[in-house]
């Protein structure tokens, strides 16, 4: 709802082929230009005006700045979505930068400029006003049951009719199946896995693995390729089988030695720039398996908050760190229909929820601003159990 999904595909794909081109370029151009401070040592003229030089100084320049962009390129993207996803579960219809740097652990001065530069490229369907975005969708009507006054409100109450001072106010059926009635039953509790997780995430359990085996297996025909040679290097046999070679019009053993430096360095720097490439899919696998355990235990909850220490346990992780772990599953787009929210000063997994009550049945003030699960009457100080329960 508030995400710019065409927008977000759109630059996910820009940001992978942009990925792709810089990692090669910039592994080639590396091989290359290291091969060529070899090859002309001592000669800067020639090694200056080599007919590469130039093209490859700019792929060791521009590509890691293209990879700078990519990093926070798709680090915007996950915020967004994590700020989208809070979004769908916020029940006022107003989120504050405070809110979101208490969650994310961020300042709240980078969570307002996010929150205004968003709506330009990533977000839709909010604006920025004092001090946070204010959620377009949460804007609806209800019906005054004392006149029939149709009254333009957020979805949480004032208590208060403008047209005749009732307090008798009832929501009918609000924005995204949110219901305000003491009696209403809640329904559709969503019990399947695919409510949770996130799209293919069973598919990517698959694919995963195979890609980080593929990248294993080319970094291993590489260093396979180095070593052969190294160990050819100074090997006399070899070197004068090569120059007897009618095929090979190499005749001289310091053009092949400088071919085997290339081979060497090409196959290093192949290596070097697949490491980053492993570490960042295995990090991937290790937060498609966390999302598919939690998303599979969320299917079982009751309620709409789940602490921390009730989550799955997962390689000992304390209670910080799986909500870390969601926070960034989140990001990632593996997990769904939950957030992280913090109630009590304790960071908890919120599902999908709704309020079902909007007046104290004590006293029969207003229910304003529910945020928890349970909630203290600003009249009577009575605790009302269950206002807001799991959608």
């Amino acid at each position: 709802m508030y995400l710019k999904k065409n927008v977000i595909t759109f630059l996910k794909i820009k940001n992978i082929l942009l990925a792709i081109v810089a990692i090669a370029n910039l592994i080639v151009a590396t091989a290359f230009q290291i091969y060529l401070v070899v090859r002309y040592w001592g000669d800067t003229y020639t090694l200056m005006h080599a007919r590469g030089t130039s093209e490859f100084l700019f792929w060791i320049i521009a590509g890691p700045i293209i990879l700078i962009h990519v990093m926070l390129s798709s680090s915007n993207i996950g915020d967004a979505r994590f700020y989208s996803g809070y979004f769908e579960g916020d029940l006022d219809g107003f989120v504050g930068a405070e809110d979101l740097a208490e969650v994310t652990g961020r300042s709240a001065e980078k969570i307002t400029k996010q929150l205004k530069i968003f709506p330009r490229i990533y977000m839709k369907n909010y604006a920025f006003r004092d001090g946070g975005a204010e959620l377009a969708s949460k804007t609806t009507t209800c019906e005054c049951l004392s006149c029939g006054g149709i009254i333009e409100k957020k979805i949480y109450f004032t208590g208060e009719c403008p047209y005749c001072n009732s307090s008798d106010l009832r929501a009918r059926v609000l924005t995204d199946g949110k219901y305000y009635s003491i009696t209403n039953e809640v329904k559709g509790k969503p019990q399947n896995f695919d409510y949770y997780s996130g799209k293919n995430l069973s598919a990517k359990r698959v694919i995963f693995p195979i890609l980080i085996g593929l990248t294993l297996f080319v970094m291993f025909i590489c260093l396979m390729v180095g070593i052969d040679n190294i160990a050819k290097y100074n090997n006399h046999d070899y070197l004068v089988s090569i120059i007897l070679d009618p095929n090979d019009h190499r005749y001289d053993i310091e053009n092949i030695h400088y071919d085997m430096i290339y081979s060497i360095l090409a196959s290093a720097c192949i290596i070097i720039g697949l490491i980053p490439v492993l570490i960042k899919r295995i990090r991937k696998i290790s937060l498609v398996n966390v999302s598919y355990t939690v998303a599979s235990y969320l299917t079982r909850v009751k309620t709409p908050f789940v602490s921390a220490s009730k989550l799955p346990a997962y390689r000992n992780a304390d209670s910080r760190k799986k909500i870390n772990l969601i926070f960034n599953s989140l990001k990632k787009g593996y997990l769904r229909h939950c957030t992280v929210e913090k109630h009590g000063g304790v960071l908890q997994v919120a599902l999908g929820k709704q309020i079902v009550k909007d007046r104290c049945p004590n006293c029969g003030g207003a229910i304003v601003g529910a945020a928890d699960r349970d909630y203290i009457c600003r009249y009577c100080g009575s605790k009302i159990m269950d206002v807001i329960v799991k959608k």
